[in-house]
């Protein structure tokens, strides 16, 4: 297994990496300077060409994680060979205000400061994300809200163990795409997601009062999936009894026969949610955007039709990747905000 962890510059990937005791260890600008002693002094092609040649030699190597950058102010640094190195890519989110400072008061990175912050990380995360896509490897986004800092990264060394013995949202995805296979030979695959797609309400909100900040980073990677799991086992979830929800109505008259539901809500209400509707699910630690994007992905390649309905980020990749996607909106007519800023461009309101 190989892991790469990026991050801005004063990102404090040093002090993830400090804390990582059961894989082996690698600074990425140590391993630059030690494979060309010259390297500051070369051009930015060469200093590109002596990246891709590290990435090529550390193939050689497993069980390691190393910290990188995606990019360097308006040079980017990240190379398709560095991607194709990793098994595993995670990001690590900051506060901007807090960048900021820590890179104003850094003499060696001063020259950043006139970089916008928030601009770049986003950068940094839709092109890390899009070339996981692309090449079927997980991708994270490790945060922290509300304060996007981290004086403790206990859970963040605890996920990083989960992923080394095998957390993975791609691995997840190709065991759901087996049993759907296993399942249905219908050529037309409607994929589902379940509240407020679904469901008018929050299943987990009104049934035990769940709420979080989970996602108040937009997200939606497995690292926060795996978090709202933490946070569900604090809740005492009574006995289902009734239907604890409503239904969207205009989504459920439009699927058709061969339909699953992808949620990321709480197991044991989406089990009598199911067994109600009589349409088959899977939720669990790894139902995350990635999840569902790469599960919608994985029916294509074997010759499926994808039909998917969703509301929100959670959901943006799969309806995107669809063959047709259903963005389904709120009562009043109006989209998530999470999806606020996202090319909607091909996609059907409902």
């Amino acid at each position: 297994m190989r892991i790469g962890l990026y991050g801005m510059p004063t990102a404090g990937k040093n002090f993830i990496m400090e804390q990582v005791y059961f894989l082996d260890t690698y600074y990425g600008s140590n391993l630059l300077r030690q494979f060309d002693p010259n390297f500051e002094c070369r051009s930015e092609l060469e200093r590109k060409e002596n990246r891709k040649a590290l990435a090529k030699k550390m193939l050689e190597k497993s069980n390691f994680i190393i910290d990188g950058h995606y990019a360097f102010g308006d040079e980017i640094a990240f190379t398709e060979e560095d991607g194709q190195l990793f098994d595993i890519i995670l990001y690590l989110y900051i506060d901007p205000q807090i960048l900021a400072r820590r890179i104003a008061n850094s003499e060696k990175i001063q020259k950043y400061i006139v970089y916008d912050r928030e601009t770049w990380q986003i950068l940094e995360i839709n092109a890390l994300r899009s070339f996981c896509h692309r090449n079927n490897k997980d991708f994270y986004v490790i945060d922290n809200p509300p304060d996007n800092y981290f004086d403790d990264i206990s859970y963040v060394i605890r996920f990083i163990k989960d992923i080394w013995n095998g957390y993975s949202c791609v691995t997840f995805a190709r065991e759901c795409v087996k049993v759907i296979l296993e399942s249905s030979f219908s050529s037309d695959i409607y994929l589902l997601d379940g509240d407020k797609t679904i469901t008018v309400e929050d299943s987990s909100n009104r049934l035990f009062g769940y709420t979080t900040n989970l996602y108040d980073g937009n997200f939606y990677t497995g690292y926060q999936a795996w978090k709202q799991n933490i946070e569900f086992n604090q809740y005492s979830v009574p006995d289902i009894d009734v239907l604890p929800v409503h239904f969207n109505n205009k989504v459920l008259s439009q699927i058709g026969t061969v339909a699953y539901i992808l949620t990321s809500g709480h197991k044991k209400i989406w089990h009598f949610i199911s067994d109600y509707l009589q349409i088959p699910y899977f939720c669990g630690v790894q139902m995350s955007a990635e999840a569902k994007f790469f599960i919608t992905k994985f029916l294509q390649e074997a010759g499926k039709t994808v039909i998917a309905y969703g509301d929100g980020m959670n959901d943006y990749f799969m309806m995107k990747q669809a063959n047709t996607g259903y963005l389904v909106t709120k009562q009043d007519g109006t989209v998530s905000r999470s999806l606020k800023n996202q090319d909607l461009e091909g996609l059907t309101l409902v």
